[in-house]
């Protein structure tokens, strides 16, 4: 997170004596009012729940003790609720058979509204849509193939404080779906801000000319959401490459931005909010999304976070995979490529060289776990900057934002974690990026930006163990995996869980050269099933080893 300097948080302080609003803000955690019906056209009659609208001077004290801790930067405050269509809203039968339920939510004076569903499950043929009442703004639609195996979905925002929720069923379906409703963040900052918000005027849009050489590197960034116990945050971060070049949604960010197994799938990902012409600064569409997220490894240290979202974005929205550079040089010079204060995507140059440092500090080599920019000669970064790439020369990521000084009124130090140590400093795959964007075991030092749309991508450099195929995934029962060894040699097979610890072991053998393959029943060491999760296959020769992720849902 960016750090304020000395002189804001001398302003923030007297914010915090002045404030008197701690009380109202403490109050926001009540139940939910009564609801009250009213007529929404064309519609006869849907009931509205109303909640509270934000205290924004308690909001404005809280955020800034928040800011000088560092963290990400809460944009929507919780109203908590516990509502499902059995106990909220009203059901009616259509005439084709149909069950159609409806709750309208409103929010005076939101910015936005966003939901979380801690139970999202519904039947073949079910939808569920969301939309502003007046119409304004795209029309969110969820059905089945949004189901995923933790049961949850979160939203993405919808620029209003006013919104109708419709889940039709089927006939004779109707009780075979299950929503639960327990979240509904509101909106005070972030998209839709007011202009007293927004990032500082030297930053430079993506859609300027600095952004033509970059247009492949832009189109792997995103800006994202996650939401906590006291409401929404947002990060910034980019989908990466990996030596299986099979589209994986890897997604990197920075550890500061909160993102652990628990809130992880509410993560939203928002791809190519940017200004539409060049020093706009605004004007960016908040509807290429992509929803829900796994994390898979992170480490304090290089402050790095390894994310898998739920799905691959979808091909229309034209992102694509960094490309990387795990090797210890620092870079000549510089891009960093963000979303400051999460507005509209921005650009921003370094032209002089980097150097290696501890987080924070001005002299090299430190601890060597992050790369420090003097200053930004062009742009700069701000608060929802962090989680960001940092490319080098060779347009290959390095690093991610930690945090810094810069401004667009202070041409002062940042700081990235570095890539090379989030590699392998960590003890295990849960704390290290290895294994993840080197499932192959290959071995390369630096891999090149991956373009769904390329009809032809250079073959990569072989390894000793190429794993070739997991089926099924996920998997109820046996998972077989194909591999290819490129020389006679004897295979050491375990499966391991995302933190190191062995779960099974499979054996040693010896093989000959060309294609294998091996099963795994999901029992562990004990002779018992492993519940449902996420394990890795570790295959470990005397010339290299591979790993592959391996999904059980019992």
């Amino acid at each position: 997170m960016k750090r304020p300097d000395l002189h804001l948080r001398l302003i923030v302080l007297g914010l915090l004596i002045l404030s008197v609003a701690w009380p109202a803000l403490a109050a926001d955690t009540r139940g939910v009012p009564a609801d009250l019906m009213l007529n929404v056209p064309p519609r006869t009659q849907v009931t509205r729940l109303v909640i509270p609208a934000v205290d924004r001077q308690a909001v404005a004290a809280e955020d800034a003790v928040a800011d000088l801790d560092g963290g990400a930067v809460r944009f929507a405050l919780r109203w908590a609720v516990d509502l499902t269509p059995d106990t909220a809203g009203q059901w009616e039968t259509l005439a084709t058979g149909e069950r159609l339920w409806r709750l309208r939510v409103r929010c005076p004076e939101a910015l936005s509204l966003n939901l979380g569903f801690s139970r999202f499950d519904l039947a073949p043929g079910a939808r569920l849509q969301i939309y502003a009442v007046d119409g304004d703004g795209p029309v969110l639609g969820f059905d089945a193939a949004d189901t995923r195996s933790h049961g949850q979905l979160w939203t993405p925002v919808l620029l209003t404080g006013d919104i109708l929720l419709e889940l039709r069923v089927p006939a004779g379906a109707w009780d075979a779906s299950r929503l639960h409703l327990t979240a509904i963040d509101r909106g005070y900052r972030f998209f839709g801000a007011p202009d007293s918000d927004k990032a500082g005027d030297c930053n430079i849009d993506v859609v300027c000319p600095e952004g033509d050489g970059w247009r492949n590197e832009i189109a792997t960034v995103g800006v994202y959401s996650k939401s906590g116990p006291t409401g929404s945050f947002y990060c910034t971060g980019a989908l990466i490459n990996n030596t299986s070049r099979d589209r994986r949604p890897l997604f990197l960010t920075a550890f500061h931005c909160g993102v652990n197994e628990t809130v992880a799938p509410s993560v939203v990902v928002y791809w190519n909010y940017q200004s539409v012409n060049c020093g706009d600064q605004s004007g960016g569409r908040t509807d290429q999304f992509t929803l829900g997220s796994t994390l898979l490894a992170d480490r304090y240290e290089s402050d790095f976070a390894l994310l898998e979202l739920d799905s691959q974005p979808d091909p229309v929205f034209g992102v694509k995979y960094a490309g990387w550079d795990r090797t210890s040089r620092d870079p000549a010079w510089a891009v960093a490529i963000h979303h400051p204060s999460t507005d509209e995507k921005s650009i921003s140059f370094e032209d002089d060289p980097l150097t290696t440092t501890s987080y924070g500090q001005d002299a090299g080599p430190g601890d060597g776990t992050h790369l420090r920019v003097e200053d930004w000669d062009a742009g700069t970064t701000e608060p929802g900057s962090s989680g960001s790439p940092l490319f080098n020369e060779s347009r290959l990521v390095v690093g991610q934002l930690h945090g810094g000084f810069a401004s667009c009124i202070a041409a002062r130090p940042d700081w990235y974690g570095r890539l090379s140590v989030s590699w392998s400093a960590g003890t295990t795959p849960r704390t290290r990026l290895r294994e993840w964007l080197d499932p192959r075991g290959t071995g390369v030092t630096t891999l090149a930006l991956l373009d769904p749309e390329d009809p032809v991508e250079p073959e990569p450099e072989g390894g000793p163990i190429e794993i070739l195929n997991v089926s099924p995934r996920p998997t109820k029962d046996i998972v077989t995996v194909v591999f290819h060894l490129n020389k006679d040699q004897r295979v050491h097979a375990r499966v391991m869980n995302v933190r190191g610890a062995a779960v099974a072991d499979l054996g040693t053998q010896d093989l000959e050269e060309g294609d294998r393959q091996l099963s795994w029943n999901g029992l562990g060491a004990d002779g018992r099933r492993v519940p449902s999760g996420l394990y890795l296959l570790r295959l470990t020769s005397t010339d290299g080893e591979a790993t592959t992720r391996l999904i059980l849902i019992h």
